[in-house]
C-alpha cells in the first residue's frame, strides 16, 4: 500500500461567492463551483463510515467515534494502558493512538479523490484545447489553481505530519512518540532519558524485540478454550503456530502492516519449507527497519517495480505504509508463492451480510487446510481501509454463522499476557463477527509453496484476483 499523496482538500470546501453554476449537495447542502467536486463529494464524503477498532461499532462521523472511545472505553483501561507504556509498549484505547488508523481511511479517501479529479481535469483540459479565443482566462484560472494547489498541499502535509502518513523518519517518529508518553505522564523523566539514549541503536537493530512480541496464544486456545458447546462454540479451526505482535512506543501509528508481516513469519518459522528459504538455523524474526531492508532488497531486483515508484524506491529508517503488495514482492524475492485475493463489497446483498462469501472463502481454507495430514496451517493476513491484521482461525457457533479469530497489532502486549491468564474470559479480544466487515474491499494474502525459477520471473509483477 502505497503512502498517501497530498491532496487538495479545500477544494472541497464550501464555495459559494462564486462566479458560475453553484452546485449543492442535497444530503449536506454544501456548495460546490463545478459538478465533478459534488460527485466525488458525494462518492468519499457523505456519509462515511468508521469502525471502533475496539467494540467495532459503526459511527457516521469521526469526532463521535473519538468521543465514544474516550468516555465508554479509556476509563476503565487506563490503569492497564499506563502499565503498557512503563514496558515501552504503544496501545489504542486513547483518541490520540486511535487517530492513526482512524485517519488513515481519509487519507486514502482523499487520495482517490484527487486522482479522480486530475483525471477529470485532464479531460476538460485536452476538450479546450484548440480554444485560442479564452487563453487569457485560462491562464488566470491555472494560476489560480496553482496558488491554491501549493496551499492545500502544505495543509495536507501538516495533517500527514500529525497522522504518520508522510516522510517522517522512523527515529523522529520514535522520539514523538516518546515525547508524547512523557508529556502524558505515562513514563517517568528517568524512564525517558533511558528511552532516549537507546533510541537510534534500537531504531537499526536487525531483531524484532521481545517487547512486542507474545508467544502461546495458540497452545493455550487449545488447551483452556472448550468447544463443547460452551459460549455457543460447537467446533474450532486454527492455525498451527503464530505470535502475536504489538506496534510498540518505537513504530506506533504507522506499522501495522509489518507487524502482521511478522505474525506471517512467526508461522512460517516452523514450515520447514520456508524455513530453509527464510532463517537458515537461525529463530529470530527480523525488525520492522530489517523488513524495510528486505523490501527495498526485492524492488533493487524488479519485484513490483509499480510499488518501487510509488515508494520512490525508499523504505529504510522511513514511517512509510507497507500492505500485502510489498509483502508479496519480498517473499517472492525469497522464492515464496503467494496469493492475493480481492473481495468486494457486493451491492445487492443487504448490508449486515454482504462479506458472508468472504467469511465463507475462509471458512473453507482453514477446512481444507486442516484436513490434510502432516500439514501446517499458516495465518491469513487480511488488509482493509486504513489497517491490517492477521487471521489466526474461526469459530463455528450453534446455529449461526462462523466467526473469526484476529491478531490485531494495533492491540497492546499486556493485553495478550492477560489473555494468557485467563483465555476463556479474554476470548474476546480475538472473535470478530460478520457484522464488524463493512469496508468496501477486503484483500487477503496466502501463502501457497514454493516458486520455481519460471514463476519467480513471472512473480516480479504483482497481481490480485477478485473473488466472487
Amino acid at each position: 500500500m502505497a503512502t498517501a499523496s497530498a491532496f487538495c482538500s479545500t477544494n472541497f470546501d464550501e464555495q459559494s461567492d462564486v462566479d458560475g453554476p453553484v452546485y449543492y449537495c442535497e444530503l449536506c447542502n454544501r456548495a460546490f463551483c463545478e459538478e465533478t467536486l459534488l460527485l466525488l463529494h458525494k462518492e468519499y464524503e457523505c456519509n462515511p463510515e468508521y469502525t471502533c477498532p475496539i467494540c467495532n461499532q459503526i459511527f457516521y462521523d469521526s469526532s463521535v467515534l473519538q468521543i465514544h472511545v474516550n468516555e465508554d472505553h479509556d476509563n476503565s483501561q487506563m490503569g492497564s494502558y499506563a502499565q503498557a507504556v512503563k514496558s515501552g509498549l504503544s496501545t489504542n484505547v486513547t483518541s490520540t493512538t486511535v487517530s492513526d488508523s482512524l485517519y488513515a481511511q481519509d487519507i486514502q479517501r482523499r487520495q482517490q479523490m484527487k486522482e479522480q479529479y486530475e483525471m477529470s481535469k485532464t479531460t476538460v483540459s485536452m476538450s479546450e484545447e484548440g480554444e485560442k479565443d479564452d487563453d487569457q482566462f485560462n491562464n488566470d484560472h491555472a494560476l489560480a489553481l496553482t496558488i491554491q494547489q501549493e496551499e492545500d498541499d502544505e495543509n495536507f502535509k501538516a495533517f500527514q505530519r500529525r497522522y504518520g502518513a508522510n516522510n517522517q523518519s522512523f527515529s523522529d517518529r520514535a522520539q514523538q512518540n516518546l515525547d508524547n508518553h512523557l508529556k502524558k505522564n505515562f513514563i517517568s523523566q528517568a524512564e525517558y532519558n533511558d528511552f532516549k539514549m537507546k533510541l537510534n541503536q534500537l531504531a537499526k537493530q536487525p531483531v524484532e524485540r521481545q517487547e512486542s512480541r507474545t508467544q502461546g496464544i495458540i497452545d493455550s486456545i487449545h488447551h483452556f478454550v472448550p468447544t463443547n458447546g460452551v459460549g455457543g462454540v460447537i467446533d474450532r479451526r486454527l492455525v498451527s503456530n503464530c505470535d502475536h505482535f504489538s506496534a510498540t512506543w518505537l513504530d506506533g501509528g504507522w506499522s501495522c502492516g509489518y507487524k502482521n508481516f511478522q505474525m506471517l513469519l512467526s508461522s512460517m518459522m516452523h514450515d520447514v519449507q520456508y524455513r530453509q528459504k527464510l532463517f537458515c538455523e537461525r529463530s529470530d524474526i527480523p525488525s520492522v527497519t530489517r523488513l524495510q531492508q528486505l523490501i527495498e532488497e526485492a524492488w533493487r531486483n524488479g519485484f513490483d517495480s509499480q510499488g518501487r515508484e510509488q515508494f520512490n524506491g525508499r523504505l529504510y529508517q522511513s514511517t512509510k505504509w507497507i500492505g500485502p503488495t510489498e509483502i508479496t514482492a519480498c517473499l517472492a524475492h525469497c522464492k515464496i508463492k503467494t496469493e492475493l485475493l480481492d473481495f468486494h463489497k457486493p451491492t445487492n446483498v443487504p448490508k449486515s451480510s454482504s462479506y458472508q462469501y468472504l467469511f465463507k472463502w475462509i471458512k473453507d481454507y482453514f477446512d481444507n487446510e486442516s484436513s490434510k495430514r502432516d500439514r501446517i496451517v499458516h495465518p491469513l493476513y487480511l488488509q482493509h481501509e486504513g489497517h491490517s491484521r492477521t487471521i489466526i482461525g474461526y469459530e463455528q457457533m450453534r446455529g449461526a454463522p462462523i466467526r473469526l479469530l484476529l491478531y490485531d497489532p494495533g492491540t497492546p502486549k499486556f493485553e495478550y499476557e492477560n489473555f494468557l491468564k485467563s483465555p476463556r474470559q479474554k476470548m474476546y479480544i480475538l472473535r470478530r463477527t460478520l457484522q464488524s466487515f463493512n469496508k468496501p474491499v477486503y484483500q487477503i494474502l496466502v501463502l501457497r509453496g514454493l516458486l520455481n525459477p519460471q514463476e519467480q520471473e513471472t512473480a516480479k509483477i504483482i497481481r490480485s484476483t477478485k473473488v466472487s
